[in-house]
This record gives C-alpha cells, sequence and structure tokens, in this order.
C-alpha cells in the first residue's frame, strides 16, 4: 500500500486531528511542537461537529473520563431590550455519529490529551521543537528546518501541514495572509470562580452578551471556573495602554450590566489576558505539498466558537486530500482545488453568519463606534470586496438574486426568532421545548412558501454532472462524487446525485415544472427524504428560481448556515 511521510507543524487540535487522521489512513507522521505540553490556549468552547470528528477518531471514551462540562447550547442576549434567544445543538442522532451537544473545556488539558493520544498511537511526536523554515523548491518533497537540543536540523517528508496557529512558520513565509478589515477586533479576558447559576436547560450553556462597546463571552468550565471576554474594537487599544489591561477589563466589564448580573459578585480568580489581530484568511490554503489548517490559514471571531471546528475539519479534510493525492497522483491539482474550496467555504460561511447577526445588533445597540463599524449598510462596502457571499448578495441584479442588505439582516432575525425565549430574562424556567412552536412555525411558512411555486426556471439550458470529491465519515478517505451543475461551472456541491436526478432537472430547465411535481419526481428516484433540503439549497446556490400563479418570484429565506451543527457535516 502507498505511503506518504508528514511533517505536521504544531500539536494543537489541528495538528493532532490531522496526525490521528493520516495515522488511521496509514501514513508516516511526525508532529513538531514549539511548546511543551499542557500549555496554555483560549478557545474553550467546542461545536457537535468536533464531538463527532472525535468520536470517530476513536477518543470518545477518553473525552467522557475528564468531565468535561457539557455544552447543549449557545444563548444570546444579542441586542438591547431584545429577549433572549437560544442556538439549540439538538438534532435528531440520524447516524451515530451526530452529536446533540457540545463541550466546554479547558484547552490546556483538552490539546494534550488529544496530543498524548497521537503519541501513544505511535506518532513520532516532539515538543519544545520548532519549525524555523520550511523548503518547498523540490518537486517530489519538502524539507524542514526544526531547532531541537540548541542546534538546527532539516527532515525531509513527502508533505508538510502548517498547523502552527496564528504564527504558523509556513503561512508566515508563503506571505499569504490577508487581515480582514470587517472583524477589526480584539478580545480581552479572564476568569471567575462561579457555580454554573442555571440547572435546567440551560445548564452548560455558552453566553454572549451585547452591550455598548462590543460583546462579552461567558463559558461555564468545569471546576466553577468560567471564562469572561470582552469583544471591542480595535481602537479601544489606546484605552487599554493609558489604563493599564486590569483596569480597562473591570471597567468595560462593569458596563454590561446582563453579565454582571450573571456573575453576581463573584470572584476574578486569574490574570487578565489580551489577543488582537486575530480576522485573516489566506489567498490559499494548500498547493503542490503544503497545507494550511485551523488557525495557520484563517480565523474569523469567536461568537459562535467556530476556532476549534475549523481546526479540525481542517485537519481531517488536509489528511484526506494527502492520502489521495498518494494514491492517485494524476488527480493533485483537483484535490487542491477541492480543498481551497471547500476550506474558503466553511470560513466564508461563517464569515456570512456573523456578518448578520453584527449587523441586526447594530440596529438595536446605542450609536457607538464598535456597532457603527459592523453594520452592512451598502453594497459598496469595500471591507468586504475580497468575499465571494457579499458578492453573491450584491450581483448586478439583486431582485433576480434575491440579495439585498435588508433581507441579509432578516436572515438572523429569522434565526434569532426560531430560538427566541417566552420571557425576557434568562431563568431556570427556560425549557429547550417552548422553542418547538417557532421551529415548527418556521418550517410551517417555508413550506407554503414551496408549495406556492408553480414554476422553476433553472439557471442555464443543462443540468449536469460535475467531478467533486466527498470525505468518507468512517474511512475518513477522500473518495469521488458527482454533483449537479450547469453549463456555467455553477453547483451545487452539498448532496451527490446521479444521472436520473440529473435528468430530472434537465427536464424542469425545459419544462419548468413546479415544486409540488419536483418532489415527487425527486422521490421517484429514491430522493424523497431529502427533497426539501436539495431544492432550498438549489435556490441557495443560485441555480432555481421559483415563481408563483401571478408569475412573481416567491423568495425562501433558509437558515444561515455554519458548520459543526445539526444533522449534516462537512467531515
Amino acid at each position: 500500500m502507498a505511503r506518504s511521510k508528514v511533517a505536521i507543524i504544531g500539536g494543537g487540535p489541528a495538528g493532532s486531528v490531522a496526525g490521528l487522521t493520516l495515522h488511521k489512513l496509514g501514513h508516516d507522521v511526525t508532529i513538531y511542537e514549539r511548546s511543551a505540553f499542557p500549555r496554555y490556549r483560549i478557545g474553550e468552547s467546542l461545536l457537535p461537529g468536533t464531538m463527532s470528528i472525535l468520536n470517530r477518531l476513536g477518543l470518545q471514551e477518553k473525552i467522557d473520563a475528564q468531565n468535561y462540562v457539557k455544552k447543549p447550547s449557545a444563548t444570546f442576549l444579542w441586542g438591547q431590550d431584545q429577549a433572549p434567544w437560544t442556538f439549540s445543538f439538538g438534532a435528531p442522532k440520524v447516524t451515530p455519529w451526530v452529536f446533540d451537544h457540545a463541550i466546554q473545556v479547558k484547552r490546556d488539558d483538552f490539546d494534550k490529551l488529544l496530543l498524548d493520544e497521537a503519541r501513544s498511537r505511535g506518532i513520532a511526536v516532539h515538543e519544545e521543537t520548532p519549525v524555523t523554515d520550511v523548503d518547498l523548491s523540490a518537486p517530489d518533497g519538502v524539507v524542514l528546518t526544526v531547532r531541537t537540543g540548541g542546534e538546527n536540523v532539516t527532515v525531509e517528508s513527502d508533505f508538510v501541514i502548517d498547523a502552527g496557529g496564528s504564527g504558523g512558520p509556513l503561512a508566515r513565509k508563503l506571505g499569504v495572509r490577508q487581515y480582514d478589515e470587517f472583524y477589526r477586533n480584539f478580545a480581552v479576558w479572564s476568569y471567575f470562580r462561579l457555580k454554573d447559576p442555571f440547572q435546567g436547560d440551560l445548564k452548560g450553556t455558552t453566553y454572549s452578551i451585547t452591550f455598548e462597546d462590543g460583546w462579552v463571552w461567558m463559558i461555564p468550565l468545569k471546576d466553577d471556573l468560567y471564562s469572561v471576554g470582552l469583544v471591542v474594537d480595535r481602537s479601544k487599544a489606546a484605552e487599554v495602554r493609558e489604563q493599564g489591561a486590569d483596569t480597562f477589563y473591570s471597567a468595560t466589564l462593569a458596563k454590561c450590566v446582563k453579565a454582571v448580573d450573571i456573575l453576581d459578585g463573584a470572584k476574578q480568580v486569574d490574570e487578565v489576558r489580551i489577543v488582537q489581530d486575530w480576522s485573516y484568511d489566506t489567498e490559499v490554503f494548500s498547493a503542490d505539498r503544503f497545507f494550511l489548517c485551523g488557525d495557520a490559514a484563517c480565523f474569523t471571531d469567536p461568537l459562535f466558537s467556530q476556532g476549534v471546528h475549523l481546526a479540525s475539519q481542517s485537519a481531517v479534510s488536509a489528511a484526506a486530500a494527502i492520502d489521495r493525492i498518494t494514491h492517485h497522483g494524476d488527480e493533485k491539482d483537483a484535490v487542491h482545488t477541492w480543498y481551497n474550496r471547500t476550506y474558503r467555504g466553511a470560513y466564508e460561511q461563517y464569515h456570512q453568519f456573523l456578518a448578520s447577526f453584527y449587523t441586526f445588533a447594530s440596529f438595536t445597540e446605542p450609536d457607538s463606534e464598535f456597532w457603527r463599524k459592523r453594520r452592512i449598510t451598502e453594497s459598496d462596502d469595500d471591507r468586504l470586496t475580497r468575499k465571494k457571499w457579499f458578492e453573491s448578495l450584491m450581483g448586478n441584479n439583486p431582485e433576480d438574486s434575491g440579495g439585498t442588505v435588508a433581507s441579509f439582516r432578516d436572515r438572523a432575525s429569522t434565526m434569532i426568532s426560531i430560538g427566541r425565549h417566552q420571557r425576557s430574562e434568562l431563568s431556570d424556567d427556560f425549557s429547550e421545548a417552548e422553542l418547538n412552536a417557532a421551529r415548527i412555525r418556521w418550517i410551517s411558512d417555508l413550506t407554503k412558501r414551496l408549495n406556492s411555486i408553480s414554476r422553476f426556471r433553472w439557471a442555464g439550458g443543462k443540468a449536469v454532472l460535475k467531478p467533486h470529491y466527498r470525505v468518507e465519515p468512517i474511512s475518513f478517505r477522500l473518495e469521488q462524487q458527482e454533483v449537479l451543475a450547469n453549463e456555467d461551472g455553477l453547483d451545487m456541491a452539498q448532496y451527490p446525485m446521479d444521472d436520473d436526478t440529473r435528468q430530472i432537472f434537465q427536464d424542469l430547465a425545459e419544462e419548468e415544472f413546479g415544486y409540488k411535481t419536483l418532489v415527487k419526481r425527486l422521490g421517484a428516484v429514491g430522493r424523497q427524504e431529502l427533497s426539501t433540503q436539495i431544492v432550498v439549497r438549489l435556490m441557495e446556490a443560485g441555480l432555481l428560481t421559483g415563481y408563483d400563479e401571478q408569475g412573481d418570484k416567491v423568495l425562501v429565506q433558509g437558515r444561515l448556515h455554519f458548520g459543526g451543527v445539526g444533522v449534516e457535516y462537512e467531515v
């Protein structure tokens, strides 16, 4: 069996998960970590999709033994005078690896657990061994310079994964990082000793709370510890320098009355920490014999706790890509195209999701520099010129695409309405069940709108099948599949398609029939369960446009999507 030798820079979640996946796939792996574990890191709140990856890699028993705080949801006091709302992780267990919860972790011991597991499975792990240079000039391999025992040593590998965080040496050397002008935030945080004040369905949830100068995160950790952080505009850096971090933190936190109420006089038990310049992406995520993963590649904003999940998801994808190239060298360019597309797509999905929620809150909070800067109001916002989702929103014909700033803001409003509490204050009286009525109303409205579509128009004259890849969820191998597209290359990659399904949409392109007929025909080829999801995704992709009997366009407001929750994981 073909095997590759892979060097991984960094032993955090991205590096450890990449190593574990590559080892499972039969490759030789070495991890070089510049620090000695355990070491401190922020990013303590995970998503269910990360739990799924770790479960399928065989770590469930060891994670359970740690007794981490179970995280059932994320709760938001988002916008002045707005009732709390909860983003529930509840999901039907359609497969054994779907999770309805995540965990809140102390990253020092969590990251050490992952790295120790990699070592225990036979992966070579070198701590306190920084990588100081990466040479990509050879066509058939890479050369790393590592610092060990006070000396520089060169090592050779077939591939390299930079999972070295925001200071990843390869990402830095390539000079491909692009800082984000929209999320110009920085964070100031510390820890409090506080027993979780809620014991019902809010127990273990993360809180995000807006106030005039930004927002506050509150994350319950085991041993009655609370992580409490301020996310403010970078312009506040001058105040931090003038006042000192401790004074700035205390004074600014005091402005967020709802956070102070939850703390209820709890004692601060750790130093104040600061991180800046966290929002960025890269021009390229992989090429030739290198892959960038996790924070070495990109990071958006901590609002929806996506950092560790993007790291884990990209790590699995990079490992699967290396395995595919190893066995099918002629597919190298296609595999890199897939990795760059899927990674950028996952990053932009979060970016869009967050921008909508920031825009929503900006219209409810008092006028301040922070919220003015996080409001999208113009179609020519030059902070977002590199974002494909913004280009799509502000297409040449907004009426045709359904894209307007108002509709964009309403997408967050729709999500919030689905999870809104029935009381204005946080309370143990909250029950997950009280969200059911809003969910049913949303599904009912969606169904009504879809049923009103008497004619679909296909974008283009042809429905074709286009090659694509997807990571198989159990083996983690990258497998070829085909997805639905038009002749111009516009596609919908969430679901694999076959020729029977393609023919339905070719017929639709020629006959323009409606939703009920389309669903019936999809059911006849075995797509009944996914028929609605397929239609909505095709509409979101711009391949389908629906019209009612009067010839008016039917706008279907699907949920905002982001990875790591629900029943559909990218990996």
